[in-house]
């Protein structure tokens, strides 16, 4: 069966950055906009069905009431909880599905949720969070004609998608865990609103994808030493804020910070990296565990991840294999 999935974070783009920086709020409208439109071109492309995860906001069930397209739409069958455990548990079931595409609304965070249960998704990403270095800023009907060509077997993932690096992070108290983009301990001890919004708190940012153009805790590492989606390593950047070495980086939307850093090193895939408490660590953004003093966390960086649908490449790809022609 050609089945899309389809998955939307209601809290990505509503954290308390909203109220510190110039960070713009993702209404449910917006998210119900995009959805729609995702379904519309996934259906025009050959899907047959499109599995809806639920959400506590109804984003996805408000998205497809209107578009009459019957038996095509799926319920999944979860009750939600208003949680990052709604978006993992939403993954796994689209793995036992085996859906060919997902396409999942939210930031970094709500992609690093999705990649907990189910490791390496075939994954369209949108952005519609705060922090967005790993979604694209896509048109919806684009990106759901592309996961509509690839659940309907006219492209091939392999020849559209790229496995994406994934930051592995082992705890002191021996659970595992993991980000897509970044890995930052910061000197505090509680995780409080999640966000990490004082830029003097942060001791080391390692980062798998630090693109210098970026929003966010990446951002320090990406206008320090770049590193890209593609290339076969990390980046680990200390900082210090008495440091006569800086760096201006934007770690809020429309808030630039000026950071003291000590030292730059790029980290190999597979090699293993130690940071020291006592702080807090903030997966892809988001404070996350406390780690006590001279506690170590272990880090290594893979390319394990999701298999990243480009969009854009995709249609392009189709284009050019004349799929889009048509005999009346």
């Amino acid at each position: 069966m050609s089945t899309v999935g389809l998955i939307a974070n209601p809290l990505a783009g509503k954290d308390v950055r909203r109220f510190v920086s110039a960070a713009s709020i993702n209404s449910d409208r917006n998210k119900i906009e995009i959805l729609k439109r995702c379904v519309l071109g996934a259906v025009d492309a050959g899907a047959e069905n499109i599995l809806l995860a639920h959400d506590f906001r109804n984003l996805s069930l408000r998205a497809v009431e209107s578009l009459n397209l019957g038996n095509k739409i799926i319920e999944m069958p979860i009750e939600t909880e208003g949680n990052r455990q709604d978006t993992t548990r939403a993954a796994e079931i689209f793995k036992k599905e085996k859906v060919k595409a997902i396409i999942s609304l939210g930031g970094d965070g709500t992609q690093r949720d999705l990649i907990s249960g189910w490791m390496d998704a075939p994954l369209l990403p949108i952005s519609t969070g705060t922090n967005n270095v790993f979604p694209f800023m896509v048109d919806p009907t684009v990106a759901g004609t592309a996961a509509g060509l690839i659940a309907a077997d006219k492209l091939e993932i392999e020849k559209v998608a790229r496995q994406a690096k994934v930051i592995h992070v082992e705890l002191p108290n021996g659970t595992k865990d993991l980000a897509l983009v970044d890995v930052v301990l910061v000197s505090e001890r509680l995780t409080g609103s999640r966000a990490v919004i004082k830029p003097d708190s942060i001791k080391q940012v390692i980062a798998a994808i630090a693109n210098p153009a970026s929003i966010g805790l990446a951002s320090i590492a990406g206008r320090s030493n770049p590193v890209y989606f593609d290339d076969d390593i990390a980046i680990s950047v200390s900082c210090d804020p008495d440091s006569p070495q800086r760096v201006t980086s934007p770690i809020m939307p429309g808030s630039v910070s000026d950071v003291g850093i000590t030292e730059i090193k790029q980290i190999e895939l597979g090699a293993t990296i130690n940071l020291e408490g006592p702080g807090v660590l903030a997966f892809d953004g988001e404070r996350d565990f406390v780690i006590g003093e001279e506690e170590i966390v272990k880090i290594n960086v893979l390319r394990n991840g999701p298999r990243v649908i480009d969009p854009n490449y995709a249609i392009q790809t189709a284009a050019a294999n004349k799929v889009f022609l048509r005999e009346e």
